[in-house]
C-alpha cells in the first residue's frame, strides 16, 4: 500500500483555502490563503507540542511512583504484620551467633524478593527482578544491589566468610530502607 503524502497535505491545503475563500465571500491570491495556511499550522503545532511536553512530564511522574504506588496496591489488605515479620527478621541480629547474622541477611533478601515477585517483575531469581527496576524506579536501587551481593557472598561461601555484627546491621539497614520506599514498613 502506497501514501502519498503530497496528495494528503495538497487535500488540506485545498480545504483551508476553500474554506477561507468560502468565510471571506471573495476570491483570496494564493499569498493570502499561504498565510492563512500559515497561521492555523503553526496553532495546530502549538497545540501538539503542548501535547507532547504534557504526557512527557506525566509519564515522567507516573514512572516515579509506579513502583512505590503498586506496592501499596498489592500490600494493602494485608494486616499490620508487616512490622512484626521484619522486626522478627532484625531480633536475629540480637544474637551473639554468627549464623543467626547470616540468617537475618538472608530473610531480608527473601522477604524482598517476595515482595518485587507479588508486584509483577519478572524473572527466575532476585537479581534478574532487581535487573528489571530503572533507577528512576526506585531510588535506593544501588544500595540493594549492594545488599544483594552481600547476600550471595554469605550463601555461598557459608561459613567462611568473616562477617561482623556491624556488616549485618548496615546490610539490614539496607533492606530497611528498600522497604521503607517500598511502603512496607
Amino acid at each position: 500500500m502506497y501514501l502519498n503524502i503530497e496528495y494528503f497535505y495538497y487535500k488540506i491545503y485545498t480545504f483551508l483555502t476553500e474554506g477561507y475563500k468560502f468565510l471571506m465571500g471573495q476570491e483570496n491570491t494564493f499569498k493570502e490563503a499561504i498565510g492563512v495556511f500559515e497561521i492555523v499550522s503553526f496553532v495546530i503545532s502549538l497545540i501538539l507540542i503542548l501535547g507532547i511536553f504534557y504526557n512527557v512530564v506525566s509519564f515522567i511522574r507516573i514512572r516515579k511512583t509506579h513502583l512505590s504506588e503498586l506496592a501499596k496496591f498489592i500490600f494493602e489488605e494485608v494486616p499490620p504484620d508487616r512490622r512484626t515479620k521484619w522486626e522478627k527478621i532484625k531480633k536475629y541480629l540480637d544474637s551473639n551467633n554468627v549464623s543467626d547474622w547470616r540468617w537475618a541477611v538472608m530473610e531480608a533478601d527473601g522477604l524482598l524478593e517476595d515482595i518485587l515477585k507479588k508486584i509483577g517483575y519478572p524473572g527466575q531469581t532476585f537479581s534478574e527482578r532487581l535487573s528489571k527496576i530503572k533507577p528512576s524506579q526506585f531510588k535506593n536501587l544501588d544500595d540493594l544491589w549492594r545488599a544483594h551481593k552481600f547476600r550471595n557472598r554469605i550463601a555461598h561461601r557459608g561459613g567462611e566468610m568473616e562477617l561482623t555484627k556491624a556488616q549485618a546491621e548496615k546490610v539490614l539497614e539496607l533492606y530497611e530502607n528498600a522497604l521503607e520506599e517500598l511502603e512496607y514498613l
